[in-house]
């Protein structure tokens, strides 16, 4: 094992295995603390970030079966056959509303409110000056 300590990992590496020397470093990232919260995607914890997933996957399967079934099996129009020719539609609508879900937390873990808020507000007045230059020139 080549990432027992370091007297292996140099044998490893003069032998041409690169393995160990691979798991060393993985290993020394995951142990870091900003290295954990980027794995785990600004949350503190990985029971937080599982919980997010949960609710992020609830999230998709409300949103597939409430479209397979409210939008295109009430639909008379789209009614007949609607499961064999709508049920990709649903999958996929699925897959973007979980990432939809799961991104907005993280996101909102890694970008603080204040910092959005601060964004959004000079971009807000700048469009509004680049408008009323707009309006001027008219």
């Amino acid at each position: 094992n080549c990432a027992t300590d370091k007297d292996a990992l140099i044998e490893c590496l003069a032998a041409g295995d690169f393995s160990g020397l691979v798991a060393s470093f993985l290993l020394w990232a995951t142990q870091s603390a900003s290295a954990k919260r980027i794995f785990l995607f600004g949350f503190d914890t990985p029971k937080k970030l599982w919980t997010v997933v949960y609710e992020a996957g609830i999230t998709s399967v409300c949103w597939g079966i409430s479209y397979l079934f409210i939008r295109r099996g009430l639909n008379p129009n789209t009614r007949q056959n609607f499961l064999h020719k709508f049920w990709k539609d649903a999958v996929y609508g699925s897959l973007a509303g979980f990432n939809a879900a799961f991104l907005k937390a993280v996101l909102k873990n890694l970008i603080s409110e204040d910092e959005a808020l601060q964004a959004l507000e000079g971009r807000q007045l700048k469009i509004f000056s680049w408008m009323s230059a707009l309006m001027a020139d008219e």
